[in-house]
C-alpha cells in the first residue's frame, strides 16, 4: 500500500482523471477501484488530517472538494461517504495509542467502510440486532447489515452493534474490523436504479472474532451525556452528492445545446443554440447547481461550528442542533430543485437526448437515489414542527 504522507498531486488534475470515464463506467456497471484506490494514493482520503507540513481540511472546505468529486463522479463520491465519516470520528479520540493507530492507516491510504443499517427496525433508530457478546479475551459478532456503502472497496469496516452480557445494561459499540477477517462475507447485492456500484449491499457476520483492540467505542443510548452527533455531516454529504450531480448536468446541459443542430419548424430561433426558451431553461439549471453549491457550503459552516470544538473535547448540543436544522433545510431544498433541474435536462435536446448512448439518465436516477436516504416531507414536517411548536428534531440518526 502507498504510504502518503501529504497530498502531493493536482486537485484538478485527478478530478480531471476520475471524470474522463465516469459516465462509461456507469453505463457498463464497471466499479471503480481503480479512481477510489487513485484518490487513496494522492491523499485525498486523508484531506482532513493534520500533518506535519499542513492543517487537514476543516468542514466547509471538505465539503468544497466533495461537490467537486460529486461533480467528477458521484459514484466514488459515494462510496467513501462511510469513510470521510470514520476519519471524522478518528478526528475526536483523544491523544492516544488508538488515535494514533487509525491516523496512520488513515494516512497509509486505508479505506473504511461501513456496517450500521439493518433491514429489521425502524430507519435511523440507535438499536441493532446485531451482537457483540463476551467471550475469554474479547467477543464474537453475529448479526446481518445492508446499505453497506462503500465496503466492497475497503479495507476495514466499522460495525455498529448491541453489546450483550454486560452489567451496566445495554451498550453500543462501535467496532472496527479488517474485511477479510473470517467470518466476514461482504455482498454487493444493491440493485439500485442509481448509485448502483458504489459497493452498497449486505455484510454478514458470522462468530466474528473481536479483540480489545477492535474496539473504537462504546456508547449508552439512554445516557444523558452529551455527544457529538455526526447526523449532519452524513446527511449533507448526500446533499453535497446531489449539488456535484447537478454541476454535471449544467455541464451536459451547455454542451448538448451546443451540439444541437435540428430544431422544430416552429421553434422560436433556427438555431437551437439561440434559442430563447432553451436557453432560459439551461440557466435555471446552471442557478440550480450553483444556488445548491452555495447552500450547501452554508451549511458546511454551520456543521463546522459544532464539529471544531468537539474534536478539542468540548461539545455544545445547541451548536450540533444548528447543524442538524441547517442540513435539514438544505436537504428539503436541494432534493425538489436537483429532480427538476435533471428532468429538465431532456427539454433542452429533445427526443435524441433519450438516447440510451447520451447516458443523460443517469444524472436522474442517481439523485433520485440519493434523495431516498431519508423522505424529504419527512424532514420537512420536523422543520415545520419545530419552527411552529418548538417540537424538538427526533433524536435519530437522520438528523
Amino acid at each position: 500500500m502507498t504510504v502518503v504522507t501529504r497530498i502531493s498531486a493536482d486537485r484538478a488534475d485527478v478530478f480531471a482523471e476520475i471524470a474522463a470515464d465516469a459516465a462509461a463506467r456507469e453505463r457498463a456497471g464497471n466499479d471503480p477501484h481503480e479512481q477510489v484506490r487513485l484518490l487513496a494514493e494522492t491523499g485525498f482520503t486523508a484531506i482532513t488530517l493534520d500533518d506535519d507540513t499542513r492543517s487537514g481540511a476543516d468542514i466547509v472546505e471538505f465539503f468544497e472538494f466533495l461537490v467537486e468529486l460529486s461533480r467528477a463522479d458521484p459514484i466514488v463520491a459515494h462510496i467513501l461517504r462511510a469513510h470521510y465519516w470514520f476519519v471524522e470520528q478518528v478526528r475526536r479520540l483523544p491523544p492516544g495509542p488508538a488515535r494514533e493507530r487509525w491516523v496512520a492507516e488513515i494516512r497509509a491510504g486505508a479505506i473504511f467502510g461501513n456496517a450500521t443499517s439493518e433491514r429489521a427496525g425502524d430507519a435511523g433508530a440507535k438499536a441493532f440486532r446485531t451482537e457483540l457478546r463476551p467471550i475469554d479475551g474479547g467477543w464474537l459478532l453475529t448479526g446481518a447489515k445492508f446499505y453497506s456503502t462503500g465496503t466492497a472497496f475497503a479495507d476495514w469496516v466499522s460495525v455498529a452493534a448491541t453489546v450483550s452480557g454486560r452489567d451496566s445494561g445495554e451498550q453500543i459499540a462501535r467496532v472496527v474490523l479488517p474485511v477479510d477477517r473470517e467470518g466476514i462475507a461482504i455482498v454487493d447485492d444493491w440493485d439500485g436504479i442509481g448509485q448502483h456500484r458504489t459497493g452498497t449491499g449486505s455484510t454478514n457476520l458470522s462468530d466474528v472474532l473481536v479483540t480489545p483492540d477492535d474496539v473504537l467505542a462504546f456508547s449508552d443510548p439512554g445516557s444523558t451525556r452529551p455527544v457529538a452527533n455526526d447526523g449532519p455531516f452524513l446527511q449533507l454529504y448526500l446533499q453535497a452528492l446531489i449539488t456535484g450531480i447537478l454541476l454535471s448536468v449544467a455541464d451536459d446541459a451547455a454542451e448538448l445545446l451546443r451540439s444541437r443542430k435540428r430544431t422544430f419548424e416552429h421553434a422560436p430561433d433556427e438555431s437551437p443554440r439561440h434559442d430563447a426558451v432553451l436557453l432560459q431553461t439551461v440557466g435555471e439549471i446552471d442557478a440550480a447547481a450553483h444556488v445548491s453549491r452555495s447552500a450547501v457550503l452554508a451549511a458546511a459552516r454551520e456543521v463546522e461550528a459544532a464539529f471544531a470544538p468537539a474534536r478539542r473535547g468540548s461539545i455544545d448540543p445547541e451548536l450540533f442542533t444548528q447543524a442538524s436544522v441547517a442540513a435539514a433545510r438544505v436537504k428539503v431544498h436541494v432534493d425538489r430543485i436537483g429532480l427538476r433541474a435533471a428532468t429538465d435536462l431532456f427539454d433542452i435536446g429533445g427526443a435524441s437526448s433519450a438516447s440510451r448512448s447520451k447516458n443523460l439518465d443517469r444524472h436522474w436516477r442517481n439523485i433520485r437515489t440519493v434523495t431516498l436516504h431519508n423522505p424529504t416531507s419527512y424532514k420537512a414536517i420536523a422543520l415545520g414542527d419545530r419552527l411552529v411548536n418548538g417540537t424538538p428534531l427526533p433524536a435519530n440518526g437522520y438528523f
